[in-house]
């Protein structure tokens, strides 16, 4: 086995488990009956599930490197792992009966702070990662982080769906690239 192998696999289950954390609170939301709905959450937990199948998808792109180090393994592995948090964190355990606009409030400067992480850690370590610097996706990726650490702190629905909907264009537009190149 490879190291790139090797490395692969450590991905692969991170992103199989976000993607099971988020697909299970969306059967258990189909399944259950809540007692409010909000789909400011719904909507960070979309763009995690997103995300996730993206960075599986990206990761091919570091498949030809022979060397890696441990710094840049735990660096590669990073936003995954923030994903994770983020999608262990979108839904309650218990979504029968639950107040999801509730539960959204309380945990909403947790939710918005790792974004934060996620953008944050592609601004900083991807370009050394991937070797490339692209200024307008690092522009991009920095003023979102710093929108949504001002969304830890702001409750404004208008804010916080504007910031949802530019994420969620940003990660539409970057999975274009990535399928279809540059």
């Amino acid at each position: 086995m490879s190291v790139m192998e090797f490395i692969l696999v450590a991905h692969a289950i991170l992103t199989g488990l976000g993607i099971a954390e988020v697909l299970r609170g969306f059967a258990d939301l189909i399944r259950a009956v809540p007692a409010t709905t909000s789909r400011r959450l719904i909507g960070i937990a979309a763009w995690t599930l997103f995300l996730l199948f993206q960075l599986w998808w990206a990761v091919w792109r570091v498949g030809a490197r022979d060397t890696w180090s441990f710094a840049e393994f735990l660096v590669m592995l990073l936003p995954v792992v923030i994903l994770y948090l983020l999608a262990r964190i979108s839904f309650p355990k218990e979504i029968d009966g639950a107040d999801l606009k509730q539960y959204y409030e309380r945990t909403s400067p947790a939710l918005w702070f790792l974004v934060a992480g996620v953008y944050m850690s592609f601004a900083v370590f991807q370009p050394i990662l991937y070797g490339s610097f692209q200024p307008v996706l690092l522009t991009s990726q920095v003023l979102i982080a710093v929108a949504a650490l001002v969304a830890t702190k702001v409750s404004s629905k208008k804010f916080q769906f504007t910031l949802l909907t530019f994420m969620i264009v940003q990660v539409a537009w970057r999975g274009i690239i990535l399928t279809i190149g540059r």
